[in-house]
């Protein structure tokens, strides 16, 4: 048998590493530099396209493992990979600052590919920070309605690795053996599927691609997908600090940062322009009717994109919100992806 297996996850949770783990570094591998500094410092390259490597499990069975880019710009590629896929591994870097926030992310961008195929989570980067624990992930797993594994993985060891996908093979051969069941032998021979994989309630919402920003000046909100009363969202919330806003400031293209809090009141900011300030302040403050009038759901950014001017991004967050101006050619979704990676980490 011929498996196809799929693993996904955020920049640096070492999908490249672990597929060059399990084929002892003869891995297929489309790297190139990262770009920003923040990302640099954890890894010197980011995969474009994908990776691909082939291991044998045994005489009869052969795993094709294929890795998506992480970065959000390259997300095109995601359904491309994961046609035809018999697993998922989502691969989660425990040492980013909102692993739940990774989390639910890509459980929405994988939805159809998790309520068809099963899925296994490998926590990566424990040795680096251990909390949130194995446990935490098996309650935001349940709060999801989530029928996934979990487990802690080192990347760079080829047996965690081997383990995920070995699970990942004998869950999918358990959905197989359970899949049709007779459902009046006497008098019939229909038959009914059954996965078993996930609880296709929780995505009721519907997916959630990460949106460039619209020409002409027009707000582009960015959205969680999930609504779910029972998640616990307040592990996604990311905070925004005055160190936060000087991280921001020093990024290419940036032109001015600003933080205010939920009242709309400045805290610090860098722009000059007071009309612009209070502005931001004004969309921070309008975002949770703008929630509840659109029926969005939970809006974390808002990108304006005039003919001429700077580019405008406000990141909004319960507590606080951060607006950053940047230069007209820069291209906003992947500075928002840059600025959210940052904020992951700082």
């Amino acid at each position: 048998m011929r498996y196809k297996i799929i693993i996904t996850g955020p920049v640096g949770a070492g999908k490249t590493t672990a597929i060059n783990s399990l084929t002892d570094q003869k891995a297929l591998k489309t790297d190139a530099p990262v770009s920003d500094m923040t990302t640099s410092q954890r890894k010197p390259t980011t995969t474009v396209a994908l990776d691909y490597g082939v291991i044998r499990l045994n005489e009869e069975d052969v795993a094709h493992v294929y890795g998506t880019p992480g970065q959000e710009r390259f997300d095109f590629m995601w359904e491309i990979i994961s046609e035809g896929a018999h697993g998922l591994v989502l691969l989660l870097d425990n040492s980013r600052n909102y692993p739940f926030r990774d989390l639910l992310y890509y459980v929405n961008q994988f939805r159809d590919v998790i309520e068809a195929v099963p899925l296994i989570i490998g926590v990566t980067r424990s040795d680096i920070k251990n909390e949130p624990g194995i446990d935490t992930y098996r309650g935001w797993i349940k709060e999801l309605n989530l029928d996934a594994r979990v487990m802690v993985a080192d990347a760079r060891n080829k047996e965690h690795i081997y383990q995920l996908i070995n699970q990942l093979i004998e869950l999918r051969s358990q959905a197989v053996v359970g899949s049709v069941r007779k459902i009046d032998s006497s008098n019939t021979e229909q038959t009914k599927v059954e996965t078993g994989i996930v609880n296709p309630q929780a995505f009721q919402e519907p997916r959630v691609r990460q949106p460039g920003a619209d020409e002409g000046g027009v707000i582009a909100p960015v959205r969680e997908a999930a609504s779910l009363a029972s998640t616990p969202m307040a592990s996604a919330k990311i905070q925004l600090t005055e160190k936060s806003m000087a991280a921001v400031a020093k990024i290419n293209g940036v032109t001015g940062v600003s933080l205010t809090n939920d009242m709309g009141e400045l805290i610090d900011s860098t722009i000059l322009d007071e009309d612009l300030n209070e502005f931001i302040a004004f969309l921070s403050g309008i975002t949770p009717s703008i929630q509840e009038a659109a029926n969005l759901g939970e809006i974390h950014r808002i990108m304006l994109r005039g003919v001429n001017d700077d580019n405008l991004t406000v990141f909004v967050e319960e507590e606080q919100s951060l607006g950053v101006t940047s230069l007209h050619k820069t291209s906003v979704p992947a500075l928002s992806q840059q600025i959210e990676d940052m904020l992951q980490w700082i």
